[in-house]
């Protein structure tokens, strides 16, 4: 497989973006969202910051090593300890070696690969310290409730979504317990600074 082939993204995360792009709109018109912060959200850990708007595969790679293909092709997973020494995966995906989303989440799926964790230290959201295990109803009030996204993903009771520049933070939870926060570049913006 060519280099070109390797980094070009699949059919399946575009119309990923595409269907979250729709959402995004739609949940604009239907709910009153809080405004967009002034500063951008990041998945960060002390290794790193993830922004889809400034970090490249190049500095994650050097941060975190050589991901793990999973769940599709064009995404870069590792398995991160969590909070009592839980599994968590971190999916990244790139477009045109830029972050354009970042997803820490707890795998439910049984095909999921058995990785071993690593003791990086544990991802949140900054500004917010926002990470997974907290009630959903310690979310600071930049999220508002978006219902469109959990029921597009089924997985998830409940979503939350927090818009910045050049993107979105999305906070996703079961029983009032948030089990997955994304971060993603917004279509139409520049994922390159």
């Amino acid at each position: 497989m060519s280099e070109e082939e390797s980094t070009a993204p699949d059919f399946a995360m575009l119309r990923a973006v595409e269907i979250l792009a729709g959402i995004y709109e739609r949940e604009q018109q239907r709910f009153e969202l809080p405004p967009p912060m002034d500063r951008p959200v990041l998945l960060f850990n002390e290794a790193i910051g993830l922004d889809v708007a400034t970090t490249t595969r190049s500095a994650v790679q050097r941060a975190l090593g050589i991901a793990f293909a999973y769940p599709a092709a064009g995404w870069h997973t590792y398995c991160v300890r969590g909070a009592n020494h839980s599994r968590e995966f971190l999916s990244l995906f790139y477009i045109d070696d830029h972050l354009a989303s970042a997803e820490l989440y707890i795998p439910k799926s049984e095909r999921a690969p058995r990785l071993e964790p690593r003791d990086i230290g544990r991802f949140r959201f900054v500004p917010g310290e926002i990470a997974i295990g907290m009630p959903t109803s310690s979310l600071p009030a930049t999220f508002g409730r978006v219902s469109a996204l959990a029921e597009e993903l089924g997985t998830y009771s409940e979503s939350f979504q927090a818009r910045f520049p050049g993107g979105a933070a999305y906070a996703m939870g079961n029983d009032g317990t948030i089990e997955r926060l994304a971060i993603y570049v917004m279509p139409g913006e520049s994922t390159a600074k």
